[in-house]
C-alpha cells in the first residue's frame, strides 16, 4: 500500500508535466498567429512610473499609426514605394518566397539588427558599381503568423520597418521615397543660384515654362494651412501651373501627390490612390510647373502630426 502511495505521488507531477503547453519548445510544424509565451522563461512585468508610460503612448502611437498615414505607392516594376518618415513600415512575406527591400542608390548599411532572427533569414545584398551601387535587404520567413521589428542603420538614416508573414501574400519588391532630400536639392539648388549670380537667377539656367495666355484655366480649389499656400492655380491645357507665395523661399520644399482614381483594397471602402509626381520650381517667379494637367493632387511637407498639406482641387471635376 505504501509503495502504490509513493507511486501515485510521483506520478502527480508528470501528469501536470504534460498538460502544460510546450509546442513553443517542440514545434509541430503548424503555426499560430501568435506565439505562446510561457511565464516560466520570464520574470513579471515592472510596474512602470509615469514618465515611462508617457514614452510607452508616444511608442505605441508610432506603431500604429499606419492605419492614419500615408498609403504606399505603386512604382515601376511593381515596387512598393513608402514614404519614409510618415510611418513605421509594414513589409508583408510569405514563407519560400524572397522579399527585397530596396534603400536610395549610394546609400551603405552600416547595421542591422532583428527583434526575430531565428524565425527570420534576414541577409544584405549589393548590386552596380561605384556611386550607382544599391544595398538591397532580402528576407525570407520560415514560418506563417510571425511579427518582428527590424532596425537598419545606414550612413544616411535609420529605418525602423516591421516584418509580418503570411502564407501565400507577399511584397516582392519594396522601395522608399525621401521628402527631406527633396527640400534638401532644393535648398542646394537656390544656393547655387546666388553663388552664381547674387540676387537673381543665372539666364542660362532658366526653365522655359512658357503659357498660351490665351486659354488658361483658372478654375481650381485651393485648400488648406501652410505657410507655402498657393496664391493660384491654373493649367494651359498641357501642364499645370501653381503660383507659390514668397515664403517658400525660407521653408521645405513640399512633395506634389497626384489622386488617380481608386483603391478597391483600401478596407473601409474605395480611396484615392496617391502618386508622387515631379515637378520644376521657376526662379525669380515662384512657380511650380507640372508637364500634366491633372483634377485633384494635394502638396505635402514634413511627417506625422508636424505635416503641412495643402489640396488642390479642380472645381467641376
Amino acid at each position: 500500500m505504501k509503495k502504490l502511495i509513493v507511486f501515485l505521488s510521483a506520478l502527480v507531477p508528470l501528469i501536470a508535466f504534460a498538460q502544460e503547453d510546450y509546442s513553443d519548445l517542440f514545434p509541430t510544424g503548424k503555426s499560430t498567429p501568435e506565439p505562446v509565451i510561457s511565464n516560466m522563461y520570464y520574470s513579471p512585468n515592472p510596474v512602470l512610473t509615469p514618465q515611462e508610460e508617457a514614452g510607452l503612448k508616444i511608442a505605441n502611437k508610432w506603431r500604429s499609426s499606419n492605419s492614419t498615414a500615408l498609403k504606399p505607392m505603386e512604382s515601376q516594376g511593381g515596387v512598393v514605394l513608402f514614404v519614409f518618415g510618415a510611418s513605421q513600415p509594414s513589409v508583408i512575406c510569405a514563407v519560400m518566397q524572397v522579399c527585397d527591400i530596396e534603400l536610395q542608390k549610394g546609400e551603405v548599411i552600416n547595421d542591422l539588427k532583428a527583434g526575430d532572427k531565428v524565425r527570420w533569414d534576414i541577409n544584405p545584398s549589393m548590386a552596380g558599381n561605384g556611386a550607382d551601387t544599391t544595398s538591397h535587404i532580402i528576407v525570407k520567413p520560415l514560418d506563417v503568423g510571425l511579427e518582428t521589428s527590424m532596425l537598419v542603420t545606414t550612413n544616411r538614416r535609420t529605418y525602423h520597418i516591421t516584418l509580418r508573414s503570411h502564407r501565400d501574400q507577399y511584397m516582392a519588391r519594396v522601395a522608399f521615397t525621401y521628402p527631406d532630400d527633396t527640400g534638401d536639392q532644393w535648398a542646394s539648388y537656390r544656393k547655387r543660384n546666388q553663388q552664381r549670380q547674387p540676387g537673381g537667377m543665372d539666364p542660362q539656367q532658366a526653365v522655359d515654362t512658357s503659357e498660351y495666355l490665351g486659354d488658361l484655366d483658372f478654375d481650381y480649389d485651393v485648400s488648406g494651412k501652410a505657410s507655402w499656400r498657393p496664391s493660384r492655380v491654373f493649367n494651359d491645357g498641357r501642364k499645370t501651373i501653381i503660383q507659390m507665395p514668397k515664403a517658400m523661399a525660407e521653408s521645405e520644399a513640399p512633395a506634389l501627390v497626384v489622386m488617380r482614381g481608386k483603391n478597391s483594397f483600401w478596407p473601409w471602402g474605395s480611396k484615392e490612390e496617391e502618386v508622387m509626381v515631379n515637378y520644376r520650381f521657376q526662379p525669380g517667379t515662384g512657380r511650380i510647373i507640372v508637364d500634366t494637367v491633372f483634377d485633384k493632387a494635394a502638396l505635402v511637407a514634413g511627417v506625422g502630426d508636424n505635416q503641412d498639406r495643402v489640396t488642390i482641387e479642380r472645381v467641376g471635376k
